[in-house]
């Protein structure tokens, strides 16, 4: 289907192409993307209609070098595309730019177009030639221009070639080449610079006869074609129907606009003249006759020529007169104020009557006769001084174009208000001016005024918040140790049992020995002395642990998570032990943490004693805990896990919120979790996770080695 569509496109294509120049071209070979791109796509084409012998308007039809080669191209790819005639060049990229064209047919590369458009391949080149008036000699340096006036057109690309390369140039730009040229036939400019076809076309056309081209730059001008940016599928097409152009094909285009004039001299030698003395009298004659008929065919030609430019300034100014009038009513029913202000002079030529409505003036005369430095007060809010940013504001304008920005302005009433200004330069009668656009903006600022203050208290109060954040989590971390600490009582009752059990065992056996009168030998009573003593250092150790574990300083400590793990086993450890439950531990990891070692010591311990609540609750046999320590990359990690049962999947994401148990009331207060969340999260900036395995539950503590 889609061969079939390819075909009946090029067939119409073929057809459509311009009767009065013949192409005999072969298809080339596109890629199935590149065939479907143009089957999808109508291409626009755009051009300037007052640029030969590049394009222009010939009998209301577009011909010219650009034209042909486009022709060429398309019957060559099968580009379906046709073209639209705009009065300038700038008009052309405007079209580029607003993606309301896709191709402009003549073009160079220039930064600033880069931003728009991509180029081709170029498809023909020329010298950028430099012309003068007769008087002047050969140019071999486009260097000499240096300190001249040069005339260039405003928005060529020959300008943006040469302008940069040659900034002490006085380039004076114009509208298009024969303004140039007419500046230069009266003195007003030292040379004019453009394309050599187009100055030397220009130049014999309309008959300036004392200009002449003294030289070319080093520049070449590559004609190519400019596609909109958003189209760049068509590049590698264009470019394809580019280098299918033969050599032929090229030289005949160029020869059909570019007419070469020959000058030969016969010598005859004079037998030939007395013989053919005759001949050449009726050759003369006749040429004579022929002459006077071409030129007053050519007469007659002129005429027609001149009423149909009669008719075309006509509809021109016509035009000219509708813009005028749609300026005038854009510019007087406009709800912006609007200013007309001379750039040199700095004066107010004209205003709108919403420029008078807004600074409160009501005698349009009145505001008129005012100095730049009365529409302000002397000073900014910033401090600075009104008369000084609004010049720094004005020349920015002129440098760049165009400028906006906020100002504080004074009304009649000496009220300073907001407005939003926006500076443009234009030329209007041959005169540099300033377009001034005002817009109020009081109201806007006094709400933004308004805002900021509301800011400001929300961000009070989100710190007054934050503050009472702070004190509920150390309210809740030191209701967490109390609940700990319960339980701590209840550890410290049961590693003393057994030890105060065999002191009291130990002494009542020395006691009854001493009431039966049987003395134990000096050496029997110095093992049971000794035995004693063991059990009260025992004693004496287990406070030191529960002390050191619950020391409430907040200094960071160098330590390893094997010093962390042990101290907090070597106080659960009995409890473990007397339910049975066992305890296997795993070191992986033995580098060096910087942490608050107590805390952390206080989430390992409460997570031990979880597992060891879980395994109790539901009551499973074989008991069994396990705790294991690595190292990854920059993290520590510590995992201990147990063979309980696991947290139900219902409430896994519910057990690190405040206040929520799993335990029975009595028994949990439900802050554990969420404590060992803060401590690890935020205090050490690691992470505490959780998660099942088919046994139990598995807590995972990740800390960095060095936290900041």
């Amino acid at each position: 289907m889609k061969k079939i569509l390819l075909l009946v496109i090029s067939t119409f294509l073929l057809l459509k192409a311009d009767s009065s120049v013949i192409y005999k071209t072969n298809l080339i070979n596109l890629t199935k993307e590149e065939k479907l791109f143009l089957i999808e796509k109508h291409i626009k084409c755009v051009v300037t209609k007052n640029w030969p012998p590049f394009n222009y308007e010939e009998n209301g039809k577009l011909v010219g070098i650009s034209h042909d080669f486009w022709e060429l191209v398309k019957n060559k790819t099968l580009i379906d595309s046709e073209c639209k005639a705009v009065d300038s060049f700038q008009d052309a990229i405007t079209l580029i730019k607003e993606k309301k064209a896709d191709v402009a047919l003549s073009t160079a590369i220039t930064d600033n177009k880069l931003y728009y458009g991509r180029f081709s391949k170029p498809y023909v080149s020329y010298p950028i030639a430099i012309a003068t008036t007769l008087d002047k000699q050969y140019i071999s340096s486009t260097e000499s221009l240096n300190n001249k006036k040069v005339a260039v057109g405003k928005f060529y690309s020959t300008y943006q070639i040469l302008k940069s390369k040659y900034p002490e140039v006085e380039f004076v730009e114009v509208k298009d080449n024969i303004e140039a040229l007419k500046l230069l036939s009266k003195g007003e400019v030292y040379a004019v610079i453009d394309i050599l076809p187009v100055l030397s076309l220009i130049i014999a056309d309309y008959g300036f006869k004392d200009i002449k081209i003294s030289g070319t730059t080093e520049f070449n001008f590559d004609v190519r074609f400019m596609v909109r940016s958003d189209y760049e599928e068509l590049i590698p097409i264009i470019n394809k129907g580019i280098e299918s152009i033969t050599h032929k094909e090229s030289n005949e285009i160029k020869n059909r606009w570019l007419s070469v004039r020959l000058e030969s001299i016969v010598d005859y030698s004079r037998f030939w003249e007395i013989s053919f003395i005759g001949i050449l009298v009726l050759l003369i004659l006749s040429y004579r006759q022929y002459i006077l008929n071409r030129h007053n065919k050519k007469l007659q030609e002129a005429n027609e020529e001149i009423e149909k430019k009669t008719k075309e300034l006509e509809q021109k100014t016509k035009q000219v007169a509708k813009q005028k009038e749609l300026f005038e009513k854009i510019y007087h029913e406009s709800t912006d104020g609007i200013l007309l202000m001379l750039l040199e002079t700095k004066e107010i030529m004209d205003c709108n009557d919403s420029a008078l409505r807004i600074l409160k003036y009501k005698n349009k005369q009145e505001f008129l006769d005012l100095e730049l430095s009365d529409l302000f007060p002397t000073k900014q809010p910033s401090g600075l001084s009104s008369v000084f940013n609004i010049y720094k504001m004005l020349d920015t304008a002129i440098e760049k174009g165009s400028n906006s920005f906020e100002f504080v302005f004074k009304n009649k009433r000496s009220k300073n208000i907001w407005l939003e200004v926006v500076f443009t330069t234009i030329t209007l009668d041959d005169k540099n001016l300033i377009h001034v656009v005002l817009r109020d903006i009081d109201k806007r600022k006094e709400m933004e005024e308004e805002l900021n203050i509301l800011t400001h208290n929300l961000e009070d109060k989100v710190k007054q918040e934050v503050k009472k954040n702070e004190e509920k989590t150390k309210q809740l971390l030191q209701q967490s140790r109390l609940a700990q600490m319960g339980e701590m009582i209840s550890m410290i009752a049961h590693q003393w049992r057994q030890p105060l059990t065999a002191i009291s065992a130990t002494t009542n056996n020395l006691l009854l020995r001493m009431m039966i009168k049987d003395r134990p030998s000096d050496e029997n009573l110095r093992r049971e002395i000794s035995l004693i003593s063991d059990y009260s250092q025992h004693l004496s150790n287990t406070i030191d642990d529960f002390r050191n574990f619950f020391k409430s300083d907040k200094q960071k400590i160098e330590t390893t998570l094997e010093s962390i793990v042990s101290n907090s086993i070597n106080i659960i450890r009995n409890s473990l032990e007397g339910n049975n439950i066992k305890l296997t531990v795993n070191f992986n990891c033995y580098e060096s943490v910087n942490v608050f070692a107590s805390e952390v010591n206080q989430v390992v311990l409460n997570l031990i004693k979880n597992a060891e609540d879980a395994i109790l609750e539901n009551k499973v046999e074989k008991g069994e805990i396990k705790i294991s320590t690595s190292c990854e990359d920059d993290f520590c990690f510590i995992e201990i896990s147990d063979n309980g049962g696991g947290v139900p999947e219902m409430i896994m994401e519910k057990i690190f919120d405040p206040y929520f148990s799993t335990k029975k009331s009595k028994e949990g207060t439900g802050l554990g979790l969420y404590m060992s969340k803060i401590i690890v999260n935020d205090h050490c900036k690691g992470e505490l996770s959780i998660k099942n395995s088919s046994e139990g539950a598995i807590f995972r503590i990740k800390i960095p080695f060095l936290p900041n």
